[in-house]
């Protein structure tokens, strides 16, 4: 499943994260596969609805972007946070037989990458669309072998 982000106007968002608002995440929150949550804004919680609410296991894409490098940069999200996401994100919530860690996993490698820019490149803008997410080839291995390359994956990212 794809949720698009919050879309908001400057009167929307706080200086501070006070009561009736939400800590928004944005591209700029997306670095090296992980989420930094430095810079954030706050956002009036009327703008967003319930599946804009970021979940454990949900991968936070940068969507949008005028900078090509940038687009389809993604990080997963542990545990469930109170943090949405803005109109140039979007988040990828894992259905099926494929584990949110995986599809993360999946995102860092240079198919993805070369996928991504392929597909993403605009006039001005660059925009993934719901269909280029859709039809990603990943493979789809047994739990087995995804569990492996999810294990695999931790004791890489311990080593750096």
């Amino acid at each position: 499943m794809q949720v698009r982000g919050v879309s908001y106007k400057p009167k929307d968002l706080s200086e501070g994260l006070k009561e009736g608002f939400v800590t928004l995440l944005r591209a700029n929150n997306i670095a090296n596969n992980v989420l930094n949550f430095e810079d954030v804004q706050f956002v009036s919680e009327g703008r967003v609805s319930d599946d804009q609410i970021i979940r454990e296991g949900d991968i936070l894409i940068c969507a949008s972007s005028g900078s090509l490098e940038h687009v389809g940069k993604a990080a997963l999200c542990m545990p469930d946070m109170e943090y949405t996401f803005g109109a140039f994100c979007k988040l990828i919530r894992p259905i099926g037989k494929l584990y949110s860690e995986y599809i993360a996993g999946y995102m860092r490698t240079d198919a993805y990458r070369n996928t991504i820019s392929d597909l993403a490149q605009g006039s001005n803008i660059n925009n993934l669309r719901n269909e280029h997410i859709n039809d990603l080839m990943i493979p789809i291995p047994s739990d087995e072998q995804q569990r492996d390359f999810i294990d695999l994956q931790r004791q890489s990212d311990k080593s750096k």
